[in-house]
């Protein structure tokens, strides 16, 4: 019988990375602001992309859109964002930022770059940049994947 150690596989390495800096982020920044893990994701996104569709802002944050609809709920009621009528077509909303999220920003922001200094010591810029374009190559590579076996079984 064939076996397989996933404690060392490429795939394993990075997902536990992801997975310890995120849990790590969500400690700071719900400690420091008071925000969960989906709102501080949020606020992040919509300040890149303001006036989202809920279905764009969820794919932006690669969680389900349903799985949204109480997030946004809590933070349009906290005043963190608002619902807008999409003035092409009145059946969607867009979410824009609020005031009082905009000043969170770079709050959120310094968190994580400081959380980055942590966690890269050690590793040099070049590291860093050696890194980038391979795990770009292996998520480029699933994604091809995905799309030929989704297409290949409709």
């Amino acid at each position: 019988m064939r076996k397989l150690d996933l404690n060392d596989s490429i795939g394993t390495l990075i997902f536990l990375t992801s997975k310890s800096m995120e849990g790590a982020a969500e400690y700071e920044i719900k400690s420091k602001l008071g925000l969960t893990s989906s709102q501080w994701k949020v606020i992040l996104a919509l300040n890149l992309f303001d006036g989202l569709s809920q279905r764009e802002l969820a794919d932006k944050i690669y969680v389900d859109g349903s799985t949204l609809v109480p997030v946004i709920d809590k933070m349009e009621k906290n005043g963190l964002l608002e619902r807008r009528p999409d003035p092409k077509d009145r059946r969607n909303n867009r979410i824009y930022l609020t005031k009082k999220s905009e000043s969170i920003v770079d709050s959120i922001v310094e968190i994580i770059l400081q959380l980055r200094k942590m966690f890269y010591k050690g590793l040099s810029k070049d590291d860093l940049e050696l890194m980038r374009p391979s795990l770009k190559k292996i998520i480029d590579n699933v994604d091809k994947f995905l799309n030929t076996s989704k297409s290949e079984s409709s």
